[in-house]
């Protein structure tokens, strides 16, 4: 998350600069690869170079095309056939094919406008999908114009060349933008006549927000961990000598009773739950709340014997959930790593929440026929 910010804002500070450059982007990739559709490079006419689009054998390689791509103003797919040999010998990577595009960022030129929206919808931090035409060939330059934002909430700007592709693209990122972990990806939409346009979608949605309610000993390493993963973290706790700036430096505070979450939390679907007050009545009433929202994750700390109490007491108040919510719920809390400190429960929650955000159920990779999920797309 933080490696791709800082990629776009290198790309927007050379721009502004009125320094010329290129960004690449890994588009396709078949078999395996270190990284996947939508890790991105940014080079600029200096030689600089923010982001990694491989393990690192690629890299340099792909600055000496940009270099090229610059002087000639015209931008190009390359594609890498990294083969057991190649890659193993650099010790670095994974053997597969990698697409990777490149285009020219001139200084002299105006920014597309649809990807000058999406640059300023990720700036913003809202869900965009950059929509783009690619090169059928390293040798085929294409249109630069053929180029398509879209927002979450459906607004358009560009035209990929066909109104039967921007109907097809429009739906497929529509899909998009509901998964709570979008991956961008590449895919050929077949014409009526029979010609073929390969289109990239490069989306991109907010980071998750962690809420975490109880301001606890135990909090502190997970909202450290939380925010140094980029997700913006917040902590909910009525007591302000717990609920401090320097037990929580890089979260948001919110000092509330039960009585005041309606008015000071907010939650979304993009907002993942840790309910660890380590009172009874304070989680009893925090999942009382949490459990009404649209938020995908909820964490009970404790054992299942202490979440059935809480549950028996709250069904006697009169309040009963049905089963799409009580399948966000998860107790007992985080995924099993064997972890005992604080610190150790923190990466087995948090690794929980990325595994539930992904789409992933946790486990051993070398236990696993794939390691990457499916790419949704349009039909």
């Amino acid at each position: 998350m933080r490696e791709h910010e800082a990629v776009l804002h290198a790309l927007a500070d050379a721009h502004k600069a009125g320094r010329n450059g290129a960004l690449a982007t890994v588009v396709q990739i078949k078999g395996s690869a270190y990284r996947r559709e939508g890790a991105k490079m940014f080079i600029d006419e200096t030689g600089h170079r923010v982001g990694l689009i491989s393990g690192g054998c690629l890299e340099a390689d792909v600055a000496e095309t940009a270099r090229a791509v610059m002087e000639q103003n015209k931008r190009m797919i390359k594609r890498y056939e990294l083969g057991e040999d190649l890659v193993w010998g650099l010790g670095l990577g994974c053997p597969g094919t990698v697409d990777i595009y490149i285009e020219p960022v001139s200084a002299e030129t105006e920014l597309h406008p649809a990807f000058a929206l999406w640059l300023e919808s990720l700036r913003k931090g809202r869900a965009a999908a950059l929509c783009t035409v690619l090169p059928v060939t390293e040798n085929d330059g294409g249109s630069a114009d053929r180029r398509m934002f879209l927002s979450e909430d459906g607004y358009t700007v560009g035209c990929l060349g066909h109104e039967g592709v921007n109907r097809t693209v429009a739906a497929w990122a529509n899909t998009l933008f509901q998964d709570p972990s979008p991956k961008s990806a590449s895919r050929s939409i077949t014409l009526e006549d029979g010609t073929t346009v390969n289109v990239f979608i490069d989306i991109s949605v907010p980071a998750p927000t962690v809420m975490i309610f109880g301001a606890g000993h135990d909090a502190v390493p997970v909202a450290r961990l939380s925010a140094s993963l980029g997700f913006p973290t917040t902590v909910i706790d009525p007591r302000a000598g717990y609920n401090t700036v320097d037990r929580f430096p890089q979260a948001t505070r919110i000092v509330a009773e039960p009585s005041q979450y309606h008015e000071k939390v907010m939650i979304d679907s993009r907002t993942y739950v840790i309910i660890m007050n380590h009172h009874l009545e304070r989680d009893r009433e925090a999942l009382k709340y949490v459990l009404s929202t649209p938020a995908p994750y909820v964490g009970l700390l404790g054992p299942r014997s202490r979440r059935n109490r809480i549950m028996e007491a709250l069904e006697k108040e009169g309040c009963f959930f049905g089963e799409h919510q009580l399948a966000r719920l998860c107790n007992p809390i985080g995924l099993d790593i064997g972890a005992e400190s604080a610190e150790e429960i923190s990466v087995s929650i948090l690794a929980e929440i990325i595994a539930m955000r992904s789409g992933h159920q946790g486990g051993l990779l070398r236990d696993k026929s794939s390691i990457h999920r499916s790419v949704v797309t349009a039909r």
